[in-house]
């Protein structure tokens, strides 16, 4: 059985060592004193496409990893931060612009690709401009701006940034207004917290 990417041997709850052992399948890490289970380790981050005049908002990485590709501005989910909040605070650290989520496009789920690296969740939003100027965040970002899929054709950019932001284009000009899963405030689900998205 192959062993899941696991980076701590002890227990978060208790503090006792975790033992290695088969459990539904995989070699997982347990705690034989309060049964804690580690099911391994996840990232959950998230980009967001946001559309001027027919062309989208991409930055080009200051830092690694891809420091110098050009991609939708986004990065990694906060514990206990919501998905939505996430992207909107993202974008602004990055580019200086307030947005909000019209909708998601996309769901990038890439769990075992390269070995030893964590289950990556990246969920893209389709966003709506609010205020702001353009000011990337030189620690951050190189440059940002406003390109068409066809000026992207010379940049290094990232396959998913250009499909995503193409598609959200491609969306714009049928005439769909929120392409995607949007948020649904009037349905009741378990968790004072908890939110949901689905097909409008």
């Amino acid at each position: 059985m192959p062993q899941t990417y696991t980076e701590f041997n002890f227990c978060p709850i208790c503090g006792v060592r975790l033992e290695i052992m088969p459990i539904e399948g995989k070699m997982r890490k347990k705690c034989l004193c309060c049964n804690y289970i580690h099911w391994g380790e996840y990232s959950l981050g998230v980009g967001g496409v946001l559309l001027q005049a027919g062309k989208g908002l991409i930055v080009q990485r200051a830092i690694n990893p891809g420091r110098g590709r050009w991609t939708i501005p986004g990065g990694y989910v906060e514990q206990n931060e919501k998905i939505a909040d996430a992207v909107v605070r993202e974008v602004k650290e990055e580019t200086g612009l307030l947005t909000e989520p019209v909708s998601i496009l996309a769901v990038k789920d890439r769990p075992e690709d390269l070995p030893g690296v964590k289950h990556d969740i990246y969920i893209v939003f389709l966003l709506r401009y609010v205020g702001g100027k353009l000011i990337p965040d030189p620690g951050e970002v190189l440059q940002a701006g406003f390109y068409s899929p066809e000026e992207c054709a010379g940049f290094n950019i990232a396959p998913l940034s250009l499909h995503v932001m193409s598609k959200a284009i491609e969306y714009m000009k049928e005439g769909s207004i929120n392409p995607g899963f949007v948020w649904k405030e009037d349905i009741q689900i378990v968790g004072a917290l908890s939110e949901l998205f689905t097909l409008p």
